[in-house]
């Protein structure tokens, strides 16, 4: 390459001045095109780049409440094998899932409101979101839901969750030492 070629450093240049001014599906596009080539000699930065402007999208999609978006963009630049922070991206994709876990829970809670779910279904449902919710850093949210199925009206689904909330989830770290 030459002074003169506008070759892969242009390329390279492009993704970051697109990162910088927020388009960032473009800079993605362009970081994993280059992370992808095994003989680019700026794959390493590339690389990091796809990491940086990933994270970022995936962060600013869970904020929008777009979990299936965030896992579809972060399952895309894990299938990139060069990318950065595989491990931080793996988290952040793990979060997405739990969004999307707590949003069927909930859809399970709504859909048994009307039709009358058998009580242990409801009362799994209830409980699986409740305590998932904590996990994200919603634990007014997840009181709430205990009390909405410990004050249901159908007194089978209520005796059910005062059983699941009773249960100790405790034992498992009993022989793990701080």
């Amino acid at each position: 390459m030459t002074a003169i070629d506008p070759g892969r450093p242009g390329r390279l240049d492009q993704a970051h001045r697109l990162s910088e001014t927020g388009d960032l599906d473009a800079a993605a596009a362009i970081f994993a095109e280059l992370a992808a080539d095994e003989q680019a000699p700026d794959r390493a930065e590339a690389a990091a780049g796809l990491s940086a402007v990933v994270e970022e999208m995936a962060e600013r999609l869970l904020a929008e409440s777009e979990p299936e978006r965030a896992a579809d963009v972060l399952l895309e630049a894990l299938s990139v094998p060069a990318v950065a922070d595989r491990a931080r991206l793996r988290v952040l994709l793990g979060i997405a899932h739990l969004e999307m876990a707590c949003a069927q829970f909930a859809g399970a809670v709504e859909e048994g409101r009307g039709e009358g779910p058998d009580a242990e279904t409801g009362a799994l449902a209830i409980e699986l979101l409740a305590r998932t919710l904590p996990l994200r850093g919603r634990d007014a949210d997840a009181e709430t839901v205990w009390r909405y199925g410990l004050d249901h009206p159908d007194r089978a689904l209520a005796e059910q969750v005062r059983l699941r909330l009773g249960r100790d989830v405790g034992p498992v770290m009993e022989s793990v030492e701080a």
